[in-house]
């Protein structure tokens, strides 16, 4: 009997003390009180992902959009409508590069277009978006941009430490990607090889050329762009950077874009001859 009521006394004691510590907790400052916190606005993806985002366009001709979205975080939704002030922010993408060692330049003016750097977040809801229009043909593919925003104000609500976002800006084109080939090359007087589902990347040059490794000799600096004419006939030119300058087209070169396949003929100069390349490269 003593037993039990030992074991019963014990247990009355840590609910005692659990109570004392509950108590305790509400009423130390340390703790936040949530249900009386103030409206504040944010990044979303900052607050998630970080403040520096990459955002990959497809070149094009005319204006490409993304969006840029503002969270409101509070206990429960506003019954009115929260204005969101952004800024272009050269001071935050200074301390970005200043923190990371890096050199991003802020993207140009005349490469962008919006309404303004103002938002609306509506009332009953906890989003407010604005669109950017990137002209992505004033961007060359080796431009380092960033877009930095920042939000400067809101009303109706207090910007809270996610305030900044960094937008580094990418064009790609429509064959920027990664592939696969089969091939053949020739190699006078009587040699040849293949490769079967090789992987390749091409990477973006402009909106029409992209560059990429000569047959299977990536490993020996044989770099070749690729450029999609109006009438889908392909051009092939060596990179500046390749070790051999003198690959061209050798019969039929074009693009599919129904299957996004490259099949291409081509040669280059060799020590013995021309070697000569048949090879298909599609996108996975």
């Amino acid at each position: 009997m003593k037993k039990k009521i030992y074991i019963k006394t014990a247990a009355l004691s840590v609910m005692i003390a659990a109570m004392s510590l509950l108590s305790s907790c509400l009423k130390d400052h340390r703790y936040v009180d949530f249900g009386g916190s103030q409206p504040l606005v944010e990044f979303p993806v900052a607050a998630y992902s970080g403040t520096f985002n990459t955002v990959g366009l497809v070149a094009s001709t005319s204006t490409t959009p993304f969006t840029v979205t503002v969270n409101l975080a509070s206990p429960t939704l506003l019954s009115t409508p929260v204005t969101v002030n952004l800024a272009v922010s050269q001071t935050a993408l200074d301390a970005y590069n200043k923190a990371n060692n890096t050199s991003y330049t802020i993207l140009p003016s005349t490469a962008y277009t919006t309404s303004g750097l103002t938002l609306t977040i509506p009332a009953n809801s906890r989003t407010g978006t604005l669109t950017v229009n990137v002209n992505t043909s004033a961007i060359p593919s080796t431009a380092n941009y960033v877009l930095p925003l920042v939000i400067s104000s809101a009303t109706g609500a207090t910007p809270d430490q996610y305030n900044t976002i960094l937008y580094a800006i990418k064009v790609k084109n429509q064959y920027d990607g990664s592939y696969l080939a089969n091939g053949t090359i020739n190699i006078p007087p009587s040699t040849s090889r293949t490769w079967s589902s090789r992987s390749k990347t091409l990477a973006t040059i402009d909106a029409t050329t992209s560059e990429t490794e000569a047959a299977d000799l990536g490993t020996s600096s044989y770099i070749m762009r690729l450029k999609v004419n109006a009438d889908n006939t392909v051009t092939v030119t060596p990179s500046p950077s390749s070790a051999n300058q003198t690959l061209q087209n050798n019969g039929t070169c074009k693009y599919d874009p129904s299957t996004k396949t490259f099949t291409l003929n081509y040669k280059y100069v060799g020590a013995s001859g021309d070697r000569t390349i048949s090879e298909t490269i599609k996108m996975q």
